[in-house]
């Protein structure tokens, strides 16, 4: 008699634990918050892109700029998920930290409402034109930085959003980068 009564306790043991065990892996219900929203939140800011084989000189290392030809143009081709937002190519050319400067030249592009931008950023260097950044012989690092936010010291700053609740998030920014090496020649260009 004694075993019977150790098996039903044994039983009803095991049964108690398989019930817990089920319960813990379950996990617990929790009342959620029933905060309703006044308005769909916006979307978090999603990066631009350049469309590397749109890019124009494809390639990266320009050996003898001046030999050849006295014009080089430099184009990038964007496009950005978010298709309001602001999208601005900053063209440096030998940029030195140690002595930051702001763009060389700079370019909006035009919003067609669609992620790929109609318009490209495009930078004409001539060497017969005076002050030209590419005219002393040697190697020059040609960049364009495309931002969809403001560009302070080529850092973007993030844009303050104001949420229903009265709190403030900032949005990001970002920017993308293309860069040329151009090694300037002496030639006939002046």
């Amino acid at each position: 008699m004694m075993e019977a009564t150790t098996r039903r306790y044994s039983w009803r043991r095991e049964l108690w634990l398989l019930m817990a065990a089920g319960c813990a892996a379950s996990g617990c219900l929790i009342p959620q918050d029933d905060t309703l929203l006044d308005a769909v939140p916006d979307f978090m800011n999603r990066p631009p892109r350049i469309i590397d084989s749109l890019v124009a000189p494809q390639q990266r290392f320009i050996s003898d700029f001046g030999a050849d030809g006295c014009d080089l143009t430099f184009e990038v081709a964007v496009e950005d998920p978010d298709v309001d937002d602001r999208i601005v190519v900053h063209w440096y050319v030998d940029y030195n930290p140690q002595d930051p400067r702001g763009p060389y030249r700079q370019y909006e592009l035009a919003s067609t409402r669609e992620p790929r931008r109609s318009d490209r950023g495009t930078l004409l260097i001539s060497l017969a034109s005076a002050n030209n950044p590419l005219s002393t012989p040697g190697p020059h690092l040609v960049e364009a930085l495309v931002t969809d936010a403001e560009l302070v010291d080529r850092v973007v700053r993030p844009r303050p959003v104001q949420l229903p609740d009265g709190t403030t998030i900032n949005n990001p920014g970002f920017v993308v980068t293309y860069s040329w090496v151009v090694n300037t020649v002496q030639g006939d260009c002046r």
